[in-house]
């Protein structure tokens, strides 16, 4: 068995087999680990996976791959002509003119080839043959969504689907414009609990076992992150561009939209139309038949409704219904309507009028029915008007003292569909009975046309006038139930949050959070929704062990004026105020004389305010001196109060010893009677005011420290400096010119508004925010440092003020880009590549190439690469140096520190002309000046000749060139030296100067000689 997995883009695929080869015995498969399979054949610029048994699959690509002639076509005529049934299947993949292209043949397909090619560009098709497609598939399609890479995806892949069929070694060929190559081998991991083929499994079998790898039944594709996709054949296009799908018809005709078939609202579903008729089944209108219309004021898009269901509740309306057969039952199947038995049951009238004429007696029949629809009628509007409008739409004035309320002017129904009904039956009748007058009803039943019989021109019409009342006083009749209903509680109803039953009353806050239970067993309870159960926050205790019953019960309480008195009635606590009457205090100096029994009472008055002014002192001292201290910061308006406070326990001190000093005399002997002018040296205005003092002193002190506790602590739900923390929204912080506010909550996270509105009506605007998944959104962001980690929370980029960009790999790569040093990539801490910022490029290793293979490393450590560039000089320093210059058409040696415009140019290799016309040109030597050319020599070769010329100085002139011009008076080669002669000499040797064998001069050590058939002295 085998498997193929290809991964196709627009530009390259990729094919993988694996080796592995089975045997089927019994039907059971085994695993013949002595053998290893090819599935994979390199065929010219493709490479084919030919599966299934071996022995035809060799047979066929070797017949394959003599032939003088391969493609796909050829390939079929081979497989029809050899072909009996053997299991097999083909995927080409191959490289074609621009682009990629992957063909299947499969016996299922008779061999017709399957074509996957015209990609989008930046797509991906994913394609599994073989066995185990749809497992190969789905594994490979989550690994690439994952971010894997391509590697990493085959082999773990086929680790997954190993098995006895697929295993061995996995081989992946890449097929691109640059041809074919190996891009891949590994050993799959295989299970250990595999069935391998051995002599011992064939004991009970005697035929040959038949190795081969069989094929799946279908090939799994995908094609992914492409924009448009076009299908098209003879018939027709099917079109898709993201989620809009069209289909046209094989005149181009748009004839159906499917997907998003419109926007501005976004419609989904199917759209099917011609120039008469049009078909929709959408998630807007639900289904909807329109026809072409040209009554463009009501209808403007040009389409009217004929045929369409409700998508509310179903509904199905329809304009001109034509239908055969039609048969109409109710909710029980009895039948209401047949058409084609001309059947209608309404009741009574089901047999009156049947041969379309209406006798006298019908007429009493009707005439008593018409009375008792009267009576019914007025008694149903009577009932009607008194459930129309519910007191539970009275609008309720919560703030008032007492409870009012305003009379709802909703309608919950209305009458006036029944009232139509009634009087349209009523004047439809008229035509055969004689209706003296409608209200009161009043038919004369002598009249003579009431006695006659009369013709039903349309019976039809005749049974639905009652029949249409008969339905309207059966829907207003529900409808008073239904308001009925809404108009009252019933046990165990849920209505509003609100529920009456066996456990008694229970309201719900909307919000699911609060509840208020009010019954028998638990009294009534507050609670609140914790650790998913309710929770008593304040509650009346009822059979509870710890409390007497009746008992109120708070976890936290918050009372103002709080006043406890004990069982006999005497005061606990009265956080109002003092427990003094000062009516009394005035009752007992009235006369200027305290006897024993009114100092008993002072001396009582004053152990209790003695107790209550210690306890209100050490609440001062700890909250001035403790509390305060005890805080990482403070503000102006919390220092203002602590100088209040301590400033108020002062005076609380001076009005207290004040009394207690002015007292003693009164306290120092109880049973004598002290008189307030001779003993104290008083008044009584004095004796009133020292109390009065201290009374004033320690109300101002509460108060203060109401102050202070206010501006020291924050309430949960209450504005503190704008501050508010509540159980809904969190913490919300809004700065004084309610321009910014930030919000801290379970439900949003955090985030930072600005107001783009003004103060009185604010608009808030998200600047800054971190959702509850933690990730971080905002409009700007200015950071020192920013910090973002690896999944082990290791430093993955460092964004830095100072050290700019930091980018940290998996195994000790790095990459920095800052302006200090430029563009950096280290790995273990050793240096690979950088741009310094004076914008020179250095690296260890540079690899330039046209597509992902590696180039051919040299045995220096060097490569053979491709290098494409403007500009080049081989500069290693800013020191004066020999270096390079490359540019445009020419190659020039320099000395000097890379500034072309002053360094010595000492040689260049450079074109002069253009096109067909320009030639190569070397310039040696780097002259006298840098204007002038002398003593410069040249290397040319033009269209005349082969020239090697050189400027002596002074501008003497002296070349040797080579001529192209051959015949008579022509010069093949001339010697020219302007300014000085020509020496031409060698060490020992003879130097000859020859025409032909009869005309020379020759040059030899000894002397020269000249030779000719004729020598002219002139």
């Amino acid at each position: 068995m085998s498997n193929a997995l290809v991964f196709q883009t627009r530009e390259k695929v990729f094919i993988s087999a694996d080796s592995a080869v089975s045997v089927t015995i019994g039907g059971v498969i085994y695993r013949d680990a002595g053998t290893a399979a090819q599935k994979l054949f390199h065929v010219d610029n493709s490479i084919i996976f030919c599966s299934g048994e071996l022995d035809y699959c060799y047979k066929l690509m070797e017949e394959y791959s003599l032939q003088k002639d391969r493609n796909i076509d050829s390939l079929r005529n081979l497989i029809y002509q050899s072909y009996t049934n053997e299991a097999i299947d083909i995927v080409i993949a191959e490289y074609v003119g621009e682009q990629t292209r992957v063909t299947q043949l499969s016996p299922y397909n008779d061999f017709n080839p399957v074509v996957i090619t015209d990609l989008p560009v930046d797509s991906v098709n994913i394609i599994s043959a073989g066995i185990r497609t749809k497992e190969a598939h789905e594994i490979s399609y989550k690994y690439l969504m994952q971010g894997n890479k391509l590697e990493n995806i085959y082999k773990d892949t086929y680790n997954q689907i190993s098995f006895e069929g697929i295993g061995g070694r996995l081989y992946v060929y890449r097929v691109s414009k640059n041809g074919v190559q190996l891009h891949l081998t590994h050993q799959i991991v295989e299970p250990t609990d595999m069935r391998i083929f051995s002599i011992d499994v064939l004991k009970d079998f005697y035929h040959k076992p038949q190795k081969h790898c069989i094929v799946g039944e279908r090939i799994y594709g995908k094609v992914f992150m492409g924009t448009n996709l076009a299908l098209e054949d003879e018939d027709g296009v099917l079109k898709f561009q993201g989620s809009k799908g069209e289909i046209f018809d094989r005149d181009g005709t748009l004839v159906m939209k499917l997907g998003l078939v419109n926007e501005n609202p976004d419609v989904f579903g199917l759209w099917s139309f011609n120039d008469i008729t049009r078909v929709k089944v959408d998630d807007r209108e639900g289904f909807v038949i329109d026809r072409a219309t040209t009554d463009l004021s009501k209808h403007p898009d040009g389409w009217e409704k004929i045929m369409w269901a409700d998508p509310s509740d179903g509904t199905l309306y329809t304009h001109d219904l034509v239908a055969e057969n039609i048969k109409i039952v109710n909710d029980i199947g009895k039948t209401i309507l047949d058409a084609e038995n001309q059947y209608l049951d309404i009741g009574d009238f089901k047999d009156i009028v049947m041969d379309n004429k209406l006798t006298t007696l019908e007429k009493m029949q009707i005439i008593t029915e018409l009375y008792k629809i009267e009576a019914g009628y007025h008694r149903m509007i009577e009932q009607a008007d008194e459930y129309k409008r519910s007191q539970r739409d009275d609008i309720f004035d919560m703030d008032a003292q007492f409870f009012t309320k305003s009379p709802s002017t909703i309608d919950l129904y209305s009458t006036t569909p029944l009232t139509n009904a009634y009087f349209d039956l009523l004047n439809y009748m008229s035509r055969y009975i004689d209706i003296t007058t409608q209200a009161p009803l009043n038919i004369n039943v002598s009249s003579p046309k009431t006695e006659q019989t009369s013709e039903i021109p349309d019976r039809a019409e005749f049974i639905l006038k009652f029949k249409t009342y008969y339905d309207e006083e059966k829907n207003l009749r529900n409808k008073i139930e239904d308001a009925q209903f809404y108009s009252g509680l019933n046990m165990g109803q849920y209505y509003n949050n609100v529920v009456i039953g066996e456990y008694g009353f229970i309201a719900l806050r909307s919000d699911g959070k609060y509840r208020s239970v009010l019954n028998a067993t638990n009294g009534l309870a507050l609670q609140k929704w914790e650790r998913n159960k309710w929770v008593n926050k304040v509650y009346a205790s009822i059979g509870n062990s710890s409390y007497e019953d009746g008992t109120l019960i708070a976890e936290d309480l918050v009372a103002k004026r709080l006043r406890i008195e004990t069982k006999a009635g005497g005061v606990l606590l009265d956080a109002d105020a003092l427990n003094f009457d000062f009516s009394v205090l005035d009752s007992i100096i009235i006369d200027d004389v305290i006897v024993s029994t009114e100092k008993i009472t002072l001396a009582n008055n004053y152990k209790s305010i003695t107790k209550q002014y210690l306890t209100l002192t050490e609440q001062i001292n700890d909250y001035v001196n403790t509390i305060y201290n005890d805080r990482d910061s403070s503000y102006y308006g919390l220092d203002d109060a602590r100088n209040q406070l301590q400033a108020a326990g002062n005076e609380l001190t001076s009005t207290y010893n004040a009394l207690t000093t002015y007292m003693a005399p009164v306290f120092a002997n109880m049973n004598r009677t002290t008189h307030i002018v001779s003993d104290l040296g008083s008044t009584r205005y004095q004796f009133h005011l020292v109390w009065e003092n201290f009374y004033k002193s320690y109300e101002s002190a509460r108060a203060k420290l109401a102050d202070f506790l206010e501006k020291s602590s924050l309430q949960l739900g209450r504005n503190y400096n704008n501050t508010v923390i509540d159980a809904e929204n969190g913490i919300v912080v809004t700065r004084g010119n309610m321009m910014n506010r930030t919000t801290l909550n379970a439900t949003e996270g955090i985030k930072i508004e600005k107001n783009v509105g003004t103060a009185g009506s604010p608009i808030w605007e998200k600047r800054f925010y971190v959702d509850l998944d933690g990730n971080l959104f905002a409009d700007e962001l200015s950071t020192r440092r920013l910090r973002i980690l690896d999944g082990k929370l290791g430093d993955a980029i460092i964004l830095d003020w100072e050290d700019g960009i930091t980018i940290n790999g998996q195994n000790g790569e790095q990459i920095r880009l800052n302006a200090n040093e430029g563009i950096a990539i280290d790995v273990n801490g050793e240096p690979r590549f950088w741009i310094h910022n004076d914008g020179t490029l250095r690296a260890k290793r540079l690899i330039i190439s046209d597509d992902d293979v590696d180039p051919l490393q040299l045995p220096d450590g060097s490569f053979i690469s491709k290098l494409t560039v403007n500009e080049v000089k081989t500069l290693n320093s800013s020191a004066m140096q020999d270096y390079i210059h490359i540019k445009d058409n020419f190659f020039k040696f320099y000395t000097g520190i890379g500034d072309t415009t002053t360094d010595l140019e000492k040689l260049s290799f450079h074109i002069e002309g253009e096109g067909h016309d320009g030639h190569a040109v070397i310039k040696l030597g780097i002259g006298s000046s840098l204007t002038s050319d002398n003593e410069v020599g040249f290397i040319r070769k033009d269209h005349d000749a082969f020239k090697f010329d050189y400027k002596a100085p002074g501008g003497y002139t002296r070349r040797f060139w080579m001529n192209n011009d051959v015949g008579t008076g022509s010069w093949g080669a001339e010697l020219e030296s302007v300014g000085a002669g020509i020496k031409l000499y060698t060490n020992g040797h003879t130097i000859r100067l020859e025409a032909n064998a009869s005309n020379y001069i020759e040059v030899t050590p000894t002397g020269v000689k000249i030779v000719g058939t004729r020598i002219d002295l002139n």
